[in-house]
């Protein structure tokens, strides 16, 4: 028979004791927990920056310093840069760690008139990355060149005016566009022809097709600028009156530079009579005069720009006017057109390495990146220019190599050679009316849904000082928003964090944009928050009287 045992007593007790003090226990620890400031939990927060967001600065400052409110890891991850309205480095160096761990500190070479964005991502010391990025200005930069600055219509005071820019090619497009061609094709080959006759030791067979041909490039250059230069006054002043004409070429840049261009149009037909010097003189005016008139002009710094289109187009002179002098020659000499080859074959090649490396450098200069190439009907004009440009080097390539042998340049080579040469030309003309940056749209995004409208405006929504608004509607049982953040971020440059912007809120009572069963707050900034071009990502966080996060994200490029 089986008696039941009765647990001792000392036993029952340990075990009482035991719950008792795990209970005690848990209770100490979650009081201690309510008591522990909150702050331990916090990752790092930026407490100050200098310079500080936003800031105007006279001068360019010596560093830019991060202050946090809790030290950083010990890590060489923690970046701090700072870039420039063209999203470049404005330095190599490294950060420093100050203010015992809490800071970090970057010094900075002389910086010129600009936006620049300072962008950070660092660890703090509990292992939580922290990023963020924000703007500040040196000076009063001038906006970056976007296509506006490349309009002659705007430049003569005409923006916006109705000038017959449809979609599809006119009539009068097509005659301006043949003009032009023409017009720079006897600059080229005028210019070139001068350049040659700069030859001391050219046998009489080159020396009098070279005579000829610069006295028929005169009577030609004369006409083909007169009739460019009254076509593109009339596309200026199209519905004006012929006053405005005179007003564009006294008044203007573009003007002055056509009076130019007319000025030594009509000496080119006197320049068969004039010496070495005089020639020298008119090529490196005329070549400068339409350098000036071209796109490289918009650009800074202007010296660099113009002075590389000068180079570009004293190289394609030298190589248009030699390739036409030989096949003067040619046609006459063929003995004296071999000789004559091994001295120009020289120069072509020092032309077109000329070319390609001033052609490389202004494009670079012209495009924030090389993608734009793909963007615009210049950059497909500058992609067929390229190709024209290959095809040219290995004829070249092949005109050289029966040199070599002791061979006449074949005249199926010599006519395929002018025949690029004339292809070049029309691309050429047509790629200088067309614009290299594409043309900035103002902003406007709209979304609709249940629990919050948003309108989202940026203009003009260029890189630079933008003037942005922002409405956002929510449920009239919500209420007006509690919180709302816009956060700019480019998409082009991963290393670069959101940009947030200022939001102030205003009132408008001709603002009519009301939704019914919605209330309505508008915000507005100014600044430039978006300091560079590239593609970006607008971020609209609004948080509502319940304390529910509401995000809307739209992207769009900036040029």
């Amino acid at each position: 028979m089986l008696t039941k045992v009765k647990p001792k007593a000392g036993s029952r007790w340990r075990k009482e004791s035991f719950i008792r003090g795990f209970a005690l226990l848990i209770a100490v620890l979650a009081l201690a927990a309510a008591w522990m400031p909150k702050a331990a939990d916090a990752h790092a927060v930026l407490e100050k920056a200098t310079p500080t967001q936003d800031a105007r600065m006279d001068t360019s400052p010596a560093y830019v310093e991060l202050l946090f409110n809790e030290r950083l890891d010990n890590s060489a991850e923690n970046k701090l840069l700072v870039l420039d309205s063209a999203s470049r480095s404005v330095t190599g160096a490294k950060a420093e760690r100050t203010q015992e761990g809490k800071g970090l500190k970057l010094t900075l070479p002389k910086l010129k008139e600009d936006h620049y964005t300072v962008t950070y991502d660092v660890i703090s010391a509990d292992g939580h990355p922290v990023s963020g990025a924000y703007v500040f200005t040196v000076g009063n930069p001038p906006p970056l060149p976007d296509s506006s600055a490349l309009d002659p219509h705007a430049q003569v005071g005409h923006a916006g005016h109705d000038h017959g820019g449809g979609s599809g090619l006119t009539v009068r497009d097509f005659i301006l566009y043949a003009a032009r061609i023409v017009y720079y094709a006897g600059l080229l080959g005028l210019a070139g022809l001068l350049l040659w006759s700069l030859q001391r030791a050219a046998s009489p067979a080159v020396r009098d097709a070279r005579e000829a041909a610069i006295g028929f490039a005169g009577k030609f250059e004369l006409c083909a600028t007169l009739a460019y230069v009254v076509l593109s006054l009339n596309n200026l002043a199209l519905g004006d009156p012929i006053s405005e004409w005179g007003r564009i070429l006294t008044g203007t840049t573009v003007g002055k530079l056509y009076a130019a261009q007319l000025l030594l149009a009509l000496a080119a037909p006197l320049l068969r009579g004039m010496n070495v010097y005089a020639r020298a003189f008119w090529v490196a005016v005329a070549l400068f005069a339409e350098a000036w008139s071209g796109h490289a002009a918009a650009f800074d710094p202007i010296s660099y720009s113009v002075g590389l289109d000068f180079v570009h187009l004293a190289a394609a002179s030298v190589w248009g006017g030699g390739l036409v002098l030989l096949l003067l020659v040619w046609r006459k000499e063929r003995t004296e057109a071999g000789r004559f080859a091994l001295l120009f074959s020289k120069w072509a090649l020092i032309s077109f390495l000329l070319l390609w490396i001033t052609g490389v450098l202004s494009v670079l200069d012209f495009l924030p990146s090389l993608r734009y190439l793909f963007y615009t009907t210049w950059g497909s004009w500058l992609l067929a220019k390229a190709g024209l440009s290959v095809l040219v080097v290995a004829t070249a390539f092949l005109i050289r190599l029966r040199l070599r042998k002791g061979h006449l340049p074949a005249s199926g080579l010599l006519r395929a050679d002018v025949g690029l040469l004339a292809a070049i030309v029309l691309v050429v003309g047509i790629l200088t009316y067309q614009n290299p940056l594409p043309a900035n749209e103002p902003l406007h995004y709209h979304e609709m849904g249940n629990d919050m409208h948003v309108t989202l405006e940026i203009s003009p929504n260029a890189p630079g000082d933008n003037e942005i608004g922002l409405k956002v509607w929510l449920p009239e049982k919500t209420g007006l928003p509690k919180k709302t953040v816009l956060r700019l971020q480019p998409l082009d440059r991963k290393d670069v964090g959101f940009i947030e912007v200022p939001l102030e809120t205003y009132e408008d009572t001709n603002d009519i944009d009301d939704f019914p069963g919605f209330v309505k707050q508008l915000y507005k900034a100014g600044g430039p928050y978006l300091p560079f071009a590239g593609k970006w990502m607008a971020q609209i966080r609004v948080t509502d009287s319940a304390d529910n996060e509401l995000v809307r994200e739209t992207t769009f490029r900036i040029y």
